[in-house]
C-alpha cells in the first residue's frame, strides 16, 4: 500500500453521498504549491462525514493518503488509454494559521 502525506487546496466543496449505510465524500484538491495539478480525491465511513462537516471550498489541510491510478480506454477501437488519478484520504489534519 502506497501511503503519502500531502499539503492540499480543497477547490470544491466536499459532497456527502450515502449508498448503502455508508458515507462517501468527493472533492476536488490541488497540491499546495502546485497549483495547475488537480486531483480527485474521496474519503469513506467517518472520515467522510468528519470532512463535509468540518472543511469547505478553499480550505489548506494535511491528509494522509492512498493513491490509486485508474485506466479508462477512450475511442471506439480501445487504441487509447488514459489514466485518471484518484486520491483515498484515510486521516486529515488541521493546519493552524
Amino acid at each position: 500500500m502506497n501511503i503519502v502525506v500531502l499539503t492540499v487546496y480543497l477547490l470544491t466543496q466536499p459532497k456527502l453521498i450515502k449508498r448503502k449505510h455508508q458515507n462517501f465524500c468527493y472533492m476536488l484538491i490541488s497540491l499546495d504549491n502546485i497549483s495547475n495539478i488537480k486531483i480527485k480525491a474521496f474519503a469513506i465511513r467517518k472520515i467522510a462525514k468528519y470532512i463535509f462537516d468540518s472543511y469547505q471550498q478553499d480550505s489548506r489541510v494535511i491528509i494522509e493518503a492512498s493513491i490509486y491510478i485508474k485506466k479508462n480506454r477512450l475511442l471506439k477501437k480501445n487504441t487509447k488509454k488514459m489514466k485518471i488519478v484518484f486520491v483515498k484520504i484515510h486521516k486529515v489534519y488541521n493546519i493552524d494559521k
